[in-house]
């Protein structure tokens, strides 16, 4: 194997190893409501995000920046870009039917706890 080919398996190992514990989190924190469509894109772009930076440098190391590790980086980020856009467009109409959280304002409560 060339150092193309296991940059490519680092790279798909750190982000595969990376993504599933952060869309896990990413999920606890805030539902997917946007059905099976909303899931799969916002993994895809999770993982893709996940993957920039160790394409960035682990590709400009290994093999050349500009050859493979910034083309790389950028394709990456705009797959993130465009599979979080998809994932949106998913995910507004589910939750355009959420009633909006109340905002109670500045209460006295809050200047206590704040300590200002």
């Amino acid at each position: 194997m060339d150092r193309t080919q296991i940059t490519l398996l680092l790279i798909l190992a750190i982000m595969v190893l990376g993504s599933l514990p952060l869309a896990r989190s990413s999920n606890r924190r805030d539902a997917v409501r946007g059905g099976l469509g909303a899931q799969v894109f916002h993994f895809i772009g999770v993982l893709a995000y996940i993957g920039v930076l160790p394409a960035a440098l682990l590709g400009s190391i290994l093999v050349g920046p500009l050859r493979f590790g910034l083309p790389l980086a950028l394709g990456l980020l705009a797959v993130s870009l465009l599979a979080l856009f998809i994932y949106a467009i998913f995910e507004r109409p589910a939750r355009a039917h959420l009633k909006p959280a109340e905002d109670r304002g500045w209460t006295a409560e809050d200047a206590l706890r704040s300590g200002l």
